[in-house]
């Protein structure tokens, strides 16, 4: 079974079409680099074309506290809380760029001339929005997950970002180093080491990490 993350070719085809009937603005992000800030005005919606980008956002309860909604890959969107009936048009999530990633971004009022124009773009909004519904959920429980547990967690959803090797195994982004892993799982530096350090199914080749998805996935289902 395929593990990728990338929607079918013609999907994103098609979405990037009807994106590109109403004139967007194409913008490029650099890793690290900060897409959109929770609690910031939002101007309108960007489909993600490209790249990895992460989602995080911050309990209402605790402000301080940041929590991981997961991984956005080509033909996500970010920004489509603004069509929430409570009309706020403020960005709910943070997003930050994990390698480089290329988005085309429409105005609110475009987003819903092309949403009223284009059955296959309203298909995909209503399975996105009922999609980030549980990502939230999954979020909360994963924060409360022991590091290597959670490092497991983020492992297995980089897993299909990356690519084959000849051995069969996956090799992830260059840009995923072991700090960068730390950032995206809130564990600290040496956490992470540890964590790394307990998976054999994860190795540094001395360019990138290469893993075993099905060794992460053995592991999961014998619950740790």
């Amino acid at each position: 079974m395929s593990r990728s993350p990338q929607p079918a070719v013609g999907l994103l085809r098609e979405l990037e079409d009807v994106f590109t009937e109403h004139e967007p603005l194409r913008i490029r992000f650099a890793p690290k680099e900060l897409i959109s800030q929770a609690g910031s005005y939002a101007a309108g919606i960007y489909l993600v074309t490209s790249g990895i980008v992460h989602e995080s956002y911050a309990e209402t309860a605790n402000p301080k506290h940041e929590v991981s909604t997961g991984l956005l890959g080509p033909s996500s969107l970010i920004g489509s809380e603004l069509l929430l009936p409570d009309g706020l048009q403020l960005h709910r999530v943070t997003c930050r760029a994990v390698t480089e990633v290329s988005l085309s971004f429409l105005e609110r009022s475009a987003f819903e001339a092309a949403a009223e124009a284009h059955g296959v773009l309203r298909r995909f909004l209503a399975a996105h929005l009922a999609e980030r519904s549980q990502n939230l959920i999954r979020a909360v429980w994963r924060s409360q997950l022991k590091s290597v547990e959670r490092v497991s967690a983020l492992l297995r959803d980089l897993a299909p970002f990356g690519e084959p090797t000849a051995d069969g195994r996956t090799a992830l982004p260059a840009e995923i180093d072991l700090r960068r892993l730390a950032d995206l799982s809130y564990v600290s530096y040496r956490k992470m080491k540890q964590a790394c350090e307990a998976l054999s199914c994860i190795e540094w080749d001395g360019t990138r990490f290469v893993l075993s998805p099905e060794e992460l996935d053995d592991r999961w289902s014998q619950g740790f």
